[in-house]
């Protein structure tokens, strides 16, 4: 059965569908290399602790971490956060990111942030929840509003390949800033997140040894 991301991407009726009616370069990129796989990420702590845990470094040494803190349970948020920081900088986390993990392990189990609450909120209120917490930031809150609730308007507008992404799309001679970035997208809304994937897709068509997952 089609989960919500693929549903919300690919219906005759779904966001890429409406999307490509409105810019010929994304019905254009469309045709030529078809839609983007599907990248849905399951709800809840652990997704977001990986995310801060990826932060600043490579995928293979993120992995690594996420390994130990799987094999220690530390992916669960009542064990995270009970735990003293040291046993979490023992699987591999700094100490600002174990600070991180911590605070956000306890906010999850107090509910003063309510994962559960988040599919039912407005996009931007999901991205100040989200935001609250000490070591997430808005590309983090967009990225799961993207890959978790297929919020179909996300707009991680700062990241990287994202606007690599751009600058293939719509010819550009230099890639776009974060700055230069964020209003693009405003043509697209409120399918700015199916445009965020495909120009995820086209930037991983043209550079063969990258994929969705090595870009988020």
């Amino acid at each position: 059965m089609p989960n919500k991301m693929h549903h919300a991407l690919n219906h005759e009726d779904g966001a890429l569908a409406r999307l490509a009616a409105i810019d010929h370069d994304i019905a254009n990129a469309l045709n030529a290399f078809g839609p983007p796989r599907d990248r849905s990420e399951a709800p809840g702590f652990s997704t977001l602790a990986r995310v801060i845990i990826g932060q600043q470094i490579s995928t293979k040494a993120a992995a690594a971490v996420w390994g130990k803190m799987t094999d220690n349970g530390f992916h669960q948020s009542h064990i995270a956060a009970g735990v003293a920081i040291e046993d979490l900088r023992q699987a591999g986390l700094s100490q600002r990111k174990a600070e991180y993990v911590q605070g956000l392990a306890e906010a999850v189990e107090s509910k003063s942030l309510d994962l559960d609450a988040l599919p039912h909120m407005d996009g931007e209120d999901v991205t100040k929840a989200l935001t609250a917490i000490r070591g997430i930031g808005e590309w983090t809150a967009d990225n799961y509003r993207l890959f978790v609730l297929a919020d179909m308007d996300a707009w991680p507008f700062n990241d990287l390949a994202l606007q690599e992404g751009m600058k293939i799309l719509k010819s550009l001679n230099t890639r776009p800033d974060g700055a230069a970035m964020k209003p693009m997208g405003d043509a697209w809304r409120p399918y700015r997140g199916a445009g965020a994937l495909m120009l995820w897709h086209v930037y991983a068509q043209h550079r063969h040894a990258a994929t969705i997952a090595d870009i988020k």
